[in-house]
């Protein structure tokens, strides 16, 4: 399921990203599309998707919730499912750019249905995600760990951590290009 919400949760984060910087961006000084969208898209493809990319390789199992072993899947679906993270990352920044420009009120609906639409599934998953297991463990009942405390409680932590992070930086890029930063100025 994590990793599911993922691509829901990266668009929201672009939408919000723009969100955050859209009065600066609407301003018709200086044409900064291009540039915050590359902010977007470094952010997506450089820290959103590793940050995916090492949930899914720690622990496979958990980033599907127990739900199917991970090693039945199709080999491809891992790879595709870390490029449509890093993808939707700028894709959220880019239809929020072009649909809200000027209407930051607009940009709210943006930002809050595909974060909720993420968030549900991880919710109604929580008690699943709660615990670190493979999926026989999960399953048969045997050797599972709390997720708080463990080793990949902290690496959650972490890339949250880091993608909040790396977040705010790409605000504060963008903030620079709305003030004409990006033309020497």
């Amino acid at each position: 399921m994590p990793v599911l919400s993922a691509p829901l949760l990266g668009f929201a984060l672009g939408a919000g990203l723009y969100w955050s910087a859209a009065r600066e961006l609407a301003r018709p000084i200086r044409p900064v599309a291009g540039s915050s969208l590359l902010v977007a898209t470094i952010l997506g493809l450089f820290v959103y998707a590793p940050a995916i990319a090492l949930l899914l390789e720690a622990e496979p199992d958990w980033a599907y919730a127990y739900l199917v072993p991970a090693e039945a899947l199709p080999r491809w679906l891992a790879p595709w499912l870390i490029l449509m993270a890093a993808v939707s990352v700028p894709l959220g920044f880019g239809a929020a750019l072009r649909v809200c420009r000027g209407r930051v009120s607009f940009v709210k609906s943006w930002f809050w249905v595909p974060a909720a639409a993420g968030l549900v599934p991880l919710a109604v998953a929580s008690p699943r995600l709660a615990v670190q297991a493979s999926f026989e463990q999960f399953h048969g009942d045997f050797g599972a760990h709390q997720l708080i405390g463990g080793p990949l409680g902290y690496l959650l932590l972490w890339s949250l951590l880091g993608i909040g992070i790396a977040t705010w930086l790409a605000r504060r890029c963008l903030g620079f290009l709305a003030l004409g930063g990006a033309h020497g100025s």
